[in-house]
Parts: structure tokens; C-alpha cells; sequence
């Protein structure tokens, strides 16, 4: 739009070079952009900028400005409350003069600030939805469909049209309801991006879909940063007993990751988010909605971690053991944590194969002991597990153990994850003869957990 402005003023300047032009004669170029313009809402003005020039309209008064000026107070005075009595004074004018640049103003100053929760809101949102009524302009219409100026209505009703869209739908409804080009643009815009979220978290497993992509793309970071707890919640709500195709679970995880972090490893911000919605949903659903993404993330870091050392390992069949065993646990949503701890040598081999794969899978290295030894750390009901890619024994530790192998850490000691010995309630099983039934019991007798397979192991 600025690229716009300096093409019509350089034309302005060469056609008043040699064609004389009466003040107020606006050229045919003008006029095409004017009508574009106004039938659509413009990006705030700085505050910066903004600020002094209503200090000085305050100074003037209401009644001595020119309309280029007075326009501009209409756009802006909503900008902060100490320039609201400057803005309502505005609107009494231009309610009383019915200006159409003026009526214009109003609208753009409503959607621009859309400032909810502040007095002068009511008078605004009244004056904006009389003005839209009385001229032949496509304010009228927007206001019958979506109640643009009721701020109670307008965001939710654009947001009711918002989850129904497919991708390359939602462009033609943020134009055709009047918000510009960018729906982040505007603050009236950006509370329809809020409600959009809250109508796609009500949504449930395959119809989320569609509103989930639309919300992703038009994110906004730097305008949404304040709302990354009602995008958390639309995107993993409608999967609380659910999980997407690969690619649609990859996009929301990278995406959560990459704004808001790990909810394994960031457990202070994702603690703050869990706190934010637990005032609109319960504690409890809550933390089934952040528990989304950890199930995701462990999924993902137990498969691979498996995935990656049977392409590694020079015993493909007892590996093949393993990961049938545990997978059956993860398969049945009973594995709380997954965390992968390398050894030193192995490390690259693995992470080469990890990021092959295209999933983030954030791991430990352990120093000491076998260097082409792994292990994948898990928690099972209380129980702390540590399982080895070699011939080494399992490892079983209560998660209350202080000397239990810890989730999530960046380093390990070989020795320590390798011990032998520890409380009265520590153990360690080799894999020997029928040691799936032995672990299946093992597990059972500590957690009341059943194996998916070999139910309570021994007699089953």
C-alpha cells in the first residue's frame, strides 16, 4: 500500500507540473485508490508517531479541525485511554456531520484499537455500527453478516466462518469481511484469530484439521504472542483422545516446540500455559491438553530410538524382541516418558538415522562404560525402566528412588545407568529364556499394569 501512496503522489507531481489543479480535485488514480481504501480497514498508525499529534488535537479541539486531521483522530485517539475523551468528542461530529471519509474513520478506529474493556468502547462500537448503515458501501452488508460492530458478536461470528474454510478460503473471508489483507493487521482481527482458536479446540479428531492448518499459517508471532495459550489449546484439544496423520501431528509438534518449547524440558513455560487455561477448562483437562504433546514427543523418541538401532544393531532378532515387548506398552498408551541416552560412539551412527527420519528427537549422551551401547530411559505406572541395545540386563528402579536413572537429562554416567546394585526395591533381569513373561510379571507386581500381550506375565 505505501508502494501504492508513492506512485499516485509522483503522478500527482507531474500532472500539477503542467496541468493546473483545483484544491480538492482528486485525479482518477486517487479516487480508484480511495475507493479501495474504504472499503476495507488499514493497519494502525504508529504510536510513536501518533501520540504527539493527538496531543496537540487535544490542544486545538475537536471543533477547529480540518478533515484530513479530524479523520486522523477518529483512526487514532483509540490508540490509549488517556485519548479517549478526544475520540468520543470525535465521534459526536461525525455522527452529527455524516462525512463518508469521516464515517469511514470511525470504522477504522474501531477496528483497528478494538479496545475491549475500556468505557469508551460502547460508544465506539455504536457509532461505528450507525455509520456503516448510511451510505451504499459494503460496511452495510458486513455488519448483517457478522455483526462486525457488537464486540461481543463480531470475532466469534468471523470465527464460526473461519473453522468451515479450506486453506485458500480464508484470504477471500478476512477481505470480504473487511479486515484488509492480513488478519493480524488489526486488533478487531486479531480477537477473531483468538475466537478462532476456542471454535477450533471445540472441534474433535479429522474436523480440526482444516481450521488447525489455517491456524498455523496465518500465525503471526510477533501478534499472537500473547495468545500461544488459546493456539496450544486449539491445536492439541481436539486430539485429547485422538492422534492426527504423521505429517499433520509433525507440523502442530515442530511448530509447539519451536514457540513454546519441549514440554519435557520447558516445563516452566509450558507450566504457565497449563496454569492460563486451567481458569477457563479445569486443572485436569489442562494438563490432558499439554499431555497431547508429550504422548506425541515420546512416541516419537521411543519408535526412532527402536527404529534406529535395529538398522545399527548386528543382532537384528533379539532386537526385534525388544522393541515388540515395549512397543506393546507404548501401542497401549502406557509409557508416560520415553528418553533416549547414546553412547558416544553410537551417537553419530544414531543421530545420522534420527535425522534422516525428518522427527526431533532430543536425547542424552552417556559418557563412561560401553561406547556403542544405548539405552532408552521410560516410566511405566511408578516404575523408572532403563533398557539397553546390547546383551546388557534391564535396569528397574520406583521412580521415587533418588538413585533411579533420571528422565530428560542431557548427560549420563555408563556406570551409574549399568548399576548393579541399589534399594531393596531395585532390579535388574537379564534377557534371558522366556524374559518377556518375566518383565510382563516384574511390571505387573510393581505397577498393577498389565502387558498388552503377556498380561501379568508367569501363569497368565
Amino acid at each position: 500500500m505505501s508502494g501504492m501512496n508513492a506512485a499516485i503522489a509522483r503522478m500527482v507531481a507531474l500532472a500539477r507540473a503542467g496541468f493546473p489543479q483545483s484544491p480538492g480535485v482528486q485525479t482518477r488514480v486517487e479516487k480508484g485508490f480511495a475507493s479501495l481504501s474504504e472499503v476495507s480497514a488499514v493497519p494502525a498508525e504508529d504510536v510513536v508517531e501518533l501520540k504527539p499529534f493527538l496531543a496537540g488535537a487535544q490542544g486545538v479541539g475537536v471543533p477547529a479541525l480540518r478533515r484530513s486531521p479530524f479523520n486522523r483522530v477518529l483512526r487514532g485517539a483509540w490508540c490509549d485511554p488517556e485519548f479517549d475523551r478526544l475520540g468520543l468528542n470525535a465521534l459526536d461530529r461525525a455522527v452529527e456531520e455524516s462525512r463518508r471519509s469521516s464515517d469511514q474513520a470511525v470504522i477504522e478506529g474501531y477496528l483497528s484499537w478494538f479496545p475491549v474493556g475500556r468505557p469508551a468502547m460502547d460508544q465506539l462500537a455504536s457509532a461505528a455500527e450507525l455509520v456503516s448503515q448510511r451510505h451504499a458501501w459494503p460496511w452495510r452488508e458486513r455488519q448483517q453478516r457478522w455483526q462486525l460492530f457488537c464486540p461481543a458478536l463480531g470475532p466469534v461470528q468471523i470465527a464460526q466462518d473461519f473453522v468451515t474454510r479450506e486453506a485458500d478460503g480464508i484470504g477471500p473471508l478476512v477481505r470480504e469481511a473487511g479486515l484488509g489483507t492480513n488478519m493480524n493487521a488489526t486488533a478487531f482481527g486479531q480477537a477473531a484469530y483468538v475466537q478462532s482458536c476456542l471454535a477450533t479446540a471445540a472441534l474433535r479428531g479429522e474436523a480440526a484439521v482444516k481450521p488447525q492448518r489455517n491456524l498455523l499459517q496465518l500465525f503471526d508471532g510477533e501478534a499472537q504472542a500473547g495468545h500461544l495459550t488459546e493456539l496450544a489449546r486449539a491445536l492439541l484439544e481436539p486430539w485429547v483422545n485422538g492422534k492426527p496423520d504423521k505429517a499433520h501431528r509433525k507440523a502442530i509438534s515442530d511448530f509447539l516446540v519451536d514457540q513454546v518449547g519441549d514440554p519435557r524440558l520447558s516445563r516452566v513455560r509450558w507450566g504457565q500455559i497449563v496454569d492460563a487455561l486451567a481458569q477457563t477448562v479445569g486443572r485436569e483437562q489442562a494438563l490432558a491438553v499439554m499431555q497431547v504433546l508429550k504422548r506425541w514427543l515420546t512416541d516419537v523418541a521411543m519408535r526412532e530410538f527402536f527404529r534406529a538401532i535395529a538398522k545399527t544393531t548386528n543382532r537384528p532378532d533379539q532386537w526385534a524382541q525388544r522393541e515388540k515387548f515395549w512397543l506393546a506398552y507404548l501401542d497401549a498408551e502406557l509409557v508416560t516418558d520415553a528418553w533416549p541416552a547414546l553412547g558416544a560412539r553410537a551417537r553419530q551412527e544414531v543421530e545420522d538415522i534420527f535425522r534422516a527420519s525428518g522427527e526431533r528427537v532430543d536425547y542424552g549422551v552417556i559418557h563412561g562404560g560401553v561406547a556403542a551401547s544405548s539405552s532408552i530411559i521410560m516410566q511405566i505406572g511408578d516404575l523408572r525402566i532403563s533398557e539397553w541395545s546390547d546383551n546388557g540386563s534391564c535396569r528397574f528402579w520406583s521412580s521415587a528412588d533418588p538413585k533411579a536413572a533420571k528422565l530428560y537429562a542431557n548427560t549420563y554416567d555408563g556406570g551409574h545407568l549399568r548399576t548393579t546394585v541399589g534399594r531393596r526395591d531395585f532390579e535388574r533381569k537379564s534377557h534371558a529364556g522366556s524374559w518377556p513373561a518375566t518383565f510382563a510379571q516384574l511390571i505387573h507386581n510393581r505397577t498393577g499394569i498389565s502387558h498388552p500381550v503377556h498380561g501379568v506375565g508367569w501363569g497368565y
